[in-house]
């Protein structure tokens, strides 16, 4: 470069008056100095800047979406009461975990006594029509009595035993076990249990207010299914196939990754022209919860080019370059057509390997070659 240059100089030195320089030949040798730069050793220490070679690499494609945590219907669970009644106690806090069996609410009502009560009459109720189903039977046997009244006993006794296997029934989804039921024992209060493990998600009553089974107290979530729902837009959607795999992080934890799989994707866009990718967690995710928005990276293939540290490539003008070291103190400002980047490193898809893999560029600051290149320019 530095022998082109001192060629243009002398061409026109000798092929130009003092008085008329020609035009393209100096035009040619300005832009030939400009683009070269010296720096001295204390320069490029300052500025930290090192010399690399450029390298074959695989550049994967990446591709960031947005998204939140959810949940498939059977794993997000609505907790209501059976039958109405008074809220006496809860716990819950959204959040808090919870574990099956466990107790999460008590109600209470007067109709929960009559309930019992009735259930207690009908199998009094029933005993005794059982007791004079057998006496008819016997007396029918015996032709004692007429088979008219030993019918009409049958009757009364598969009357009377619907009802109290439905009062059972009753109280048993009111969470009140029928068979432990005894006179002394009848309760205005009953309690309701976690059908899962799992966490809370909303809490939407509180003390002292009456529910009706309409209403829904409590949500839980079942975390062993939840899900990461990316939103990806319509240009995009075509490059994911199930099996893509990603790493998704909470917007306040850009440190902290979760391996995720795409196993679903959208077939239908939205109004915002966007679908979605449902990802299963390949790891624990109990720390996430439904609705939590989160950001996420997916690798969708990958490319072997001639690639440089992304440091390297300046923006200048409108175009992109990169700073070729012609010793260890000069260098040229080079342009090049940058593509895809990856980890670090950004491809240059047009240069020859067997070229560039023998030369050295500057990297760790080549803004700061650029911004003496420009100093120097304006002067």
């Amino acid at each position: 470069m530095k022998k082109l240059i001192f060629v243009v100089l002398i061409a026109w030195t000798s092929c130009s008056s003092p008085s008329r320089p020609s035009t393209q030949s100096e035009a040619i040798a300005a832009n030939e100095q400009d683009s070269v730069v010296t720096m001295s050793d204390v320069e490029l220490q300052n500025a930290g800047i090192q010399l690399v070679h450029p390298e074959i690499r695989d550049i994967y494609t990446q591709v960031k979406l947005n998204g939140q945590i959810d949940v498939p219907p059977q794993n997000l669970i609505s907790i209501s009461s059976p039958v109405g009644g008074f809220l006496k106690y809860t716990h819950l806090l959204p959040g808090d975990h919870v574990k099956k069996g466990e107790v999460i609410a008590e109600l209470q009502d007067m109709q929960y006594i009559q309930m019992q009560q009735d259930y207690l009459t009908a199998k009094t109720r029933l005993a005794f029509l059982q007791q004079e189903l057998n006496r008819q039977q016997a007396l029918s046997e015996n032709q004692a009595t007429s088979q008219k009244n030993y019918q009409q006993i049958l009757s009364e006794y598969q009357a009377q035993q619907i009802q109290f296997h439905a009062l059972a029934a009753k109280l048993r989804l009111m969470g009140i076990e029928p068979d432990s039921l005894t006179p002394d024992k009848l309760s205005s209060i009953i309690r309701l249990r976690s059908p899962i493990n799992g966490y809370v998600a909303s809490v939407n009553v509180n003390i002292g207010k009456y529910v009706m089974p309409t209403d829904v107290l409590f949500q839980l979530v079942d975390p062993r299914d939840i899900h990461a729902a990316m939103t990806v837009f319509q240009e995009d959607i075509d490059l994911f196939k199930p099996g893509i795999r990603g790493k998704v992080y909470l917007p306040n934890q850009p440190g902290k990754f979760y391996d995720v799989e795409v196993v679903l994707i959208t077939r239908n866009v939205d109004s915002n022209r966007a679908g979605l990718l449902h990802c299963h967690f390949l790891q624990d995710a109990s720390g996430l919860l439904p609705g939590m928005y989160v950001s996420g990276n997916f690798t969708l293939g990958h490319e072997r080019s001639v690639a440089v540290p992304d440091h390297a490539v300046v923006h200048y003008q409108g175009k992109d370059y990169v700073f070729v070291a012609h010793d260890n103190h000069t260098f040229v400002l080079t342009p090049v057509r940058t593509g895809k980047a990856d980890s670090g490193w950004i491809a240059l898809p047009d240069v020859k390997p067997e070229q560039w893999l023998r030369l050295q560029v500057a990297a760790g600051n080549a803004f700061a070659i650029l911004g003496k290149m420009k100093n120097r320019i304006e002067d």
